[in-house]
């Protein structure tokens, strides 16, 4: 794959601002991040759209199919996902998928950051609902109490 020389460089800049300067896309367009909680933060660079998504596996729901409701409304214009969308994956017991695609062009590694913290705290506000057991008091009502959970 022809990885845009710009992207490159803009992966490059970011890197440097979180002390892994030798951040790139692999020959696929891909590369991943751990963060600390083991939560990972896989990059695709889709060339046909142009287009770097983030993805990232928020696991198994404690409450099975009781959580589906509240992803749903959680995606519904993407207010309590701060622009992400909250899928299930196809494996046989599904899992939950968060996903967020950055019209990258034009932004510099500072915006590219910004981005990403605002990313890891849907993802940290979307994993306490996923793994809340269904006797959790403290998990939200529903969805549009997530908006007030999630820091910008």
């Amino acid at each position: 794959m022809n990885i845009d020389p710009a992207l490159t460089n803009l992966l490059a800049e970011f890197g440097g601002q979180i002390g892994l300067p030798a951040l790139a896309l692999d020959a696929d367009g891909a590369t991943a991040l751990a963060f600390d909680g083991g939560v990972q933060i896989n990059f695709q660079y889709r060339a046909d759209a142009d287009t770097l998504w983030l993805i990232t596996d928020l696991g198994v729901p404690a409450n099975g199919p009781a959580v589906y409701e509240d992803l749903l409304k959680g995606n519904h214009f993407w207010h309590a996902t701060l622009g992400a969308t909250l899928s299930l994956s196809g494996d046989e017991t599904p899992r939950v998928i968060l996903t967020l695609p950055i019209g990258w062009r034009g932004l510099n590694g500072a915006r590219l950051a910004r981005i990403m913290e605002t990313y890891l705290n849907t993802i940290r506000a979307w994993s306490e609902v996923i793994a809340a057991p269904s006797d959790d008091d403290d998990a939200p009502a529903d969805a549009a109490d997530m908006g007030a959970m999630i820091r910008i």
